[in-house]
């Protein structure tokens, strides 16, 4: 850990309070503290309604996301050597979102559908991009991956006739009973995610390396793959596809507190989980009262910011970009 990680958790842990406050005032309605403390203690007020009914839940939703979305990013920068390996980037979450689409349309009262057609997509998908040469080559890789992402997107439009896969991805009308699917999907991820932090490290490691000192390497690789891809798909199936939150948090998170991994994904799970709810605040505030997804604010943020990663060839575990 950096020697002032501690300095910048606390920032993040600021940051994120104030943000929630800012997210429960603002909106069609302003409300000031006097009101959301007045909602807090009487719940039959309107005020109660707006906060509690409306906004509460689509803050979590967009916490659990943006921690979610961050820290399969950096599991998928970990095994890939990858900066800018991400479930968005890499086709996962348009493969998700195809199957859950195709699901809606073949199997509309299946009970957990979206999840499990969701689920359905992110595995193919991971077994696309495992198969061939792609994993030797981070290049290859990425234009794989990119490739991927285009066919699911096309295929995407071909069954909702032209509806795109950003507008879809938005926080707006969130329900408690998604909120709370989000919220227990999204928990047990980052927990394991957490446990298992230290594998991560090993994968700085060349193979050759790990297999003398007998480290299961096939393990932990598909162990950090799919709590990925299932944490990029939890967030897939109930909101759709968001980019580039998986690409932007990591890698200033390993600027900020270092590159050992147990420091690294609960940093990014912070920091993830408050660009998303800023993200989704502010869309929905500037051109009230109509708002912008989440999806589209993230593709403003993070499209410039990959373009400034890959034109500042900045390396990763001695890999450069260029």
């Amino acid at each position: 850990m950096k020697q002032h990680a501690g300095w910048w958790y606390t920032g993040i842990l600021g940051l994120l309070l104030v943000t929630i406050v800012l997210a429960m005032m603002v909106g069609t309605t302003w409300l000031g503290i006097a009101q959301i403390f007045r909602a807090v203690t009487r719940p039959a007020s309107s005020d109660f309604t707006t906060v509690f009914t409306l906004r509460v839940p689509r803050i979590l939703s967009s916490l659990i996301c943006g921690g979610s979305l961050a820290v399969a990013g950096a599991l998928f920068q970990a095994v890939f050597r990858n900066p800018i390996a991400d479930p968005s980037i890499l086709g996962v979450s348009a493969a998700a979102n195809f199957f859950k689409l195709g699901g809606a349309l073949l199997l509309p009262a299946m009970w957990g559908r979206n999840w499990f057609f969701a689920l359905g997509g992110g595995l193919v998908a991971l077994a696309i991009l495992t198969s061939g040469r792609a994993l030797a080559d981070p290049y290859r890789l990425i234009i794989v991956g990119v490739a991927l992402d285009a066919t699911f997107v096309g295929l995407q439009q071909l069954l909702s006739s032209g509806a795109t896969q950003i507008s879809s991805s938005t926080f707006n009308g969130m329900t408690w009973s998604e909120t709370t699917v989000l919220l227990i999907l999204g928990v047990i991820g980052l927990i394991g995610a957490l446990l298992i932090a230290p594998w991560a490290n090993y994968l700085k490691l060349t193979d050759t390396a790990l297999s003398h000192v007998g480290v299961p390497v096939s393990v932990i690789r598909w162990s950090l793959l799919l709590l990925g891809m299932y944490l990029a798909v939890s967030v897939t199936a109930v909101v759709g596809a968001i980019p580039f939150v998986g690409i932007v948090v990591p890698n200033i998170a390993r600027r900020l507190v270092g590159h050992d991994y147990q420091t690294v994904l609960p940093f990014s799970m912070l920091a993830g989980a408050w660009l998303m709810l800023a993200a989704d605040t502010l869309g929905r505030t500037v051109i009230s009262p109509s708002e912008i997804s989440a999806a589209t604010m993230m593709a403003i943020i993070g499209g410039p910011f990959v373009i400034l990663l890959l034109q500042r060839g900045r390396g990763f575990y001695g890999m450069s970009t260029r």
